[in-house]
């Protein structure tokens, strides 16, 4: 008996209207998406260093201005020129004559001051900032950083020679 003959195929179906067709996810030969691509990693590579610039050199000030800004300019002062300027500095200078172990305190002091002689800026120097947590510490140090900046002893008796240039000096303050 002979066997009959295979179905048909269905028709293909009619295409929907609300569909869109897929598009291909390989490009063309020709495409540059693969060098975006490519681009955009180097891009993202570059972020992920860190700079390798040299920082810029410090800005402002006039040319040739002098002063010593990462310096200190205390040596330069005679030991007579370093008592004048802590006699008028002390004036304005008071401290808790009661607090606990203010007798043996002491703090450093860095003061920078405009061409004029004016200290223009006094924060406690390097050694004694980490103390400055302790309470009985930091009211001594503010005490002086208060002396150095009233306006009646901040405008410092420098000598002629270190006028008209900014100025760094250490100050030391203790009872």
């Amino acid at each position: 008996m002979p066997l009959p003959p295979p179905p048909a195929p269905p028709p293909p179906s009619p295409s929907s209207t609300t569909s869109q067709p897929n598009p291909t996810k390989n490009p063309a030969p020709e495409s540059t998406a693969l060098e975006n691509t490519l681009i955009k990693l180097r891009a993202l590579d570059k972020q992920n260093q860190p700079p390798r610039a040299l920082p810029n050199p410090r800005q402002g000030g006039a040319p040739n201005g002098g002063g010593n800004p990462e310096g200190n300019d205390t040596a330069a002062l005679s030991a007579a020129q370093r008592g004048a300027i802590g006699d008028h500095v002390r004036a304005c200078w008071t401290y808790d004559a009661g607090a606990l172990g203010v007798e043996q305190m002491q703090v450093l002091l860095t003061v920078t001051t405009d061409p004029a002689g004016v200290a223009r800026l006094a924060v406690v120097a390097g050694p004694d900032e980490a103390r400055m947590g302790d309470p009985v510490f930091r009211a001594f140090a503010e005490r002086a950083v208060r002396a150095v900046r009233d306006p009646r002893c901040a405008d410092l008796p420098l000598p002629q020679s270190m006028l008209g240039k900014i100025n760094v000096l250490t100050f030391q303050f203790k009872p």
